[in-house]
């Protein structure tokens, strides 16, 4: 039997979704990347939101603590402790680290006494470590040019080493990670492994914000991207008061821009993420095609006139008889039902197609770490 709403029912669905919703987008994740000169902090900041928010230099950019921000998770760029400005001794102090959520500790060769120190203080203090080992295409290259390494054979002897600078000192996690190429190595394990260690709403602020980089961060995206679509749609259906130019319906373009621009976002597909994606790639033939999809995909569902032309083909299907049974509306708003399942059928649409240009962007970017 299906499960029909009144206009009280659907008042309280909304006040509960927008607040559920609301939670999700203010919430924030703080977290902190402490490592010495050169480890290639920002840039890892930078693969983990797949697009450039941390400045990236050649020499030393972090002789203070540099906060960057991508949606809902603060970083903070820390300089390694030891120096004169960040002593040993209040390095805790100045950095204030009980108060973020992860604490990232990244070396681009060896892990240092004042690293190991940190690393130690806390765990001390009850905050998840992980260890972060950078620039790893670089050890490959070099370990077969210097000694006729496999890559395995790298991997393994970079693992080993930081092991035994650790020893028993119980982190979360050992990753070895290229900034250059992060659909490769740990990159993506090390999202996961943040995401499950964090509580409450911040799991989903954190994984709508990060980089698509395999199946399983898409399947998260997937269920935030339909929380999105749901609260759309019943805000539609709730609001209906803009007519469509030549459809019999109402409905406020307005919702769908605003839902369209937050899925494409959480799905890395606005326009920072694929400018950073033309640098990693290197404007070469793949990045071109996927250029090209994603301004269509653009046009299609981030543009008002992209969105009004869907909207008019759906409502060639919606329309009819059959569909309206499903509408869960009945009395003062039915009519208002119709701009619910106009949403919600826009809203899958987008899911669908956001899932496939980003796992086209997966397949054509590994096709180029390959290579």
């Amino acid at each position: 039997m299906e499960t029909v709403f009144g206009t009280q029912e659907i008042t309280t669905i909304i006040e509960n979704l927008k607040k559920e919703y609301d939670a999700m987008k203010n919430a924030t994740v703080n977290i902190a990347i402490s490592g010495q000169s050169g480890a290639g902090k920002s840039s890892l900041i930078n693969a983990i939101v797949g697009r450039k928010v941390a400045d990236v230099g050649i020499t030393e950019t972090t002789l203070h603590i540099k906060k960057y921000t991508s949606n809902g998770i603060h970083f903070s760029d820390l300089p390694g402790c030891g120096t004169e400005k960040f002593p040993v001794k209040s390095y805790l102090e100045i950095c204030n680290l009980e108060s973020f959520d992860a604490v990232v500790v990244v070396t681009a060769n060896r892990f240092y006494e004042n690293d190991i120190w940190l690393i130690k203080e806390m765990i001390r203090i009850g905050r998840p470590v992980y260890v972060v080992r950078t620039k790893m295409d670089e050890s490959i290259r070099n370990g077969k040019h210097d000694d006729n390494l496999t890559e395995y054979e790298v991997f393994e002897k970079v693992k080993n080493d930081i092991i035994s600078n650790i020893g028993n000192i119980e982190i979360k996690g050992i990753y070895l990670t290229s900034s250059r190429e992060p659909l490769k190595m740990d990159l993506s394990k090390l999202l996961i492994d943040i995401e499950q260690n964090l509580t409450g709403i911040k799991k989903q602020r954190f994984m709508a914000d990060v980089a698509p980089l395999n199946e399983q961060i898409l399947k998260e995206k997937s269920i935030l991207a339909r929380k999105a679509v749901s609260y759309g749609a019943y805000s539609a259906a709730a609001n209906g008061i803009n007519p469509i130019p030549g459809l019999d319906i109402s409905l406020d373009i307005a919702i769908l821009l605003t839902m369209s621009k937050e899925i494409q976002k959480i799905y890395g597909l606005d326009e920072k993420s694929i400018t950073e994606l033309s640098r990693r790639m290197g404007n070469n033939a793949n990045f071109t095609i996927i250029k090209t999809k994603a301004a269509q995909y653009a046009a299609k569902f981030v543009a008002r006139e992209g969105i009004m032309m869907l909207l008019k083909r759906l409502a060639v299907n919606i329309g009819s008889k059959e569909v309206l049974k499903y509408i869960p509306f009945v009395g003062q708003i039915a009519a208002a039902g119709i701009g619910y399942k106009m949403t919600d059928s826009f809203g899958s649409d987008l899911i669908e197609d956001s899932e496939a240009l980003v796992r086209e962007i997966l397949i054509k970017s590994q096709a180029e770490i390959t290579r």
